[in-house]
């Protein structure tokens, strides 16, 4: 589990009560979620081998783990095949955003990983998840550096996470609250819908959903004898150019985008077969690679997508994304224009 930042008079206190295994350091307000797979315990009892069922289990806990590290959460622990992690800052509009992103996004990787999971040959599976805002009690134990969480707001995101529907998100009344006290709440609005579904022991609850801007594309037909598109997203002015420059001079149609939000907004309103293929850098503002790629696959399943990153992260991707199978669909920076037509080339065989 990852480490967290010390704070002031952690080790004091800590000096003092050094023979207890567990040791409350503080309270603090923040917003927690738990993903739960769906009826797991009888799925994995029909898969015969140890090391299907850790791979059954590895997809879907990293591809959650990935996805929440992307948006600043941190893991706390996953308890069987539940993952929870938290928001330690969540209380600006910003982080209300990047709670609510984090959860839809990873509503929307639920058929990237069974895709996964049938290259696999393991079952498919569904997963609830839950968030909520309030006050919890952090702990340490002596033989871990790394925070646990206590508290009634624990306890009430565990208890609603069975009234979200299977690929569904619910939030208690604590996170709704402070999204409705938000200043910026009219705006926020128009990108999300909220409804209340019911009650857990008298406890408001609701369910989350993003404004679903594809719905608003036009009815095209796609012309299947046209040149070849290409969806190309890199926020370096210079690589995008000269990306895009290599790639037009083949004869291919390109939409390019420094920013990583107009992209996804054009995409949402065009064709949804316009483009064979997008490729991404990993490493941008506002929606990185990794989070532009399953926005893309809710709107596009079958769009075929190429990465492209000056970090070394093929083996995350290679474990976790049904669509990166091999090291060819990671370009490299910096790369030769040459290598880079020759790669996309292959991409649209």
């Amino acid at each position: 589990m990852p480490a967290v930042d010390h704070h002031p008079g952690d080790y004091d206190h800590q000096s003092n009560v050094t023979d207890e295994e567990v040791r409350f350091i503080r309270s603090q307000d923040c917003c927690v979620c738990f993903v739960d797979i769906v009826d797991s315990t009888r799925i994995t009892s029909t898969i015969n081998s140890p090391e299907k069922v850790r791979k059954y289990y590895g997809i879907f806990l990293n591809t959650m783990a990935a996805i929440a590290r992307n948006f600043g959460a941190k893991i706390i622990k996953n308890v069987g095949d539940c993952l929870i992690f938290y928001f330690p800052y969540s209380s600006s509009e910003k982080s209300i955003g990047d709670v609510m992103e984090c959860c839809i996004t990873m509503i929307e990787a639920h058929d990237p990983i069974n895709d996964k999971l049938r290259e696999e040959d393991l079952p498919l599976l569904s997963y609830r998840i839950s968030a909520d805002y309030g006050n919890v009690e952090v702990a340490r134990s002596n033989s871990s550096l790394s925070d646990d969480l206590f508290g009634q707001t624990m306890n009430t995101c565990a208890k609603i996470n069975s009234l979200a529907p299977p690929n569904g998100l619910v939030i208690g009344n604590g996170l709704y609250d402070l999204v409705q006290s938000a200043p910026l709440f009219s705006s926020l609005r128009t990108y999300y819908h909220f409804e209340a579904i019911g009650r857990s022991e008298e406890y408001p609850v609701f369910s989350l959903r993003r404004n679903d801007l594809s719905s608003k594309r036009p009815n095209e037909k796609s012309n299947r004898n046209r040149t070849r598109s290409i969806l190309l997203v890199d926020d370096e002015e210079d690589v995008l150019y000269t990306f895009k420059t290599g790639l037009v001079s083949q004869g291919f149609n390109v939409e390019a985008f420094a920013d990583s939000l107009e992209a996804l907004a054009h995409f949402a309103t065009v064709d949804p077969s316009q483009y064979d293929l997008a490729i991404l850098d990993i490493r941008m503002p506002g929606l990185n690679g990794l989070q532009l790629y399953y926005r893309l696959k809710a709107i596009n399943r079958n769009i075929k997508i190429l990465f492209v990153s000056a970090l070394d992260a093929v083996p995350e991707l290679l474990s976790i994304l049904p669509d990166v199978k091999k090291t060819e669909h990671i370009i490299k920076k910096p790369s030769t224009i040459e290598n880079f037509i020759n790669v996309v080339n292959a991409a649209l065989v």
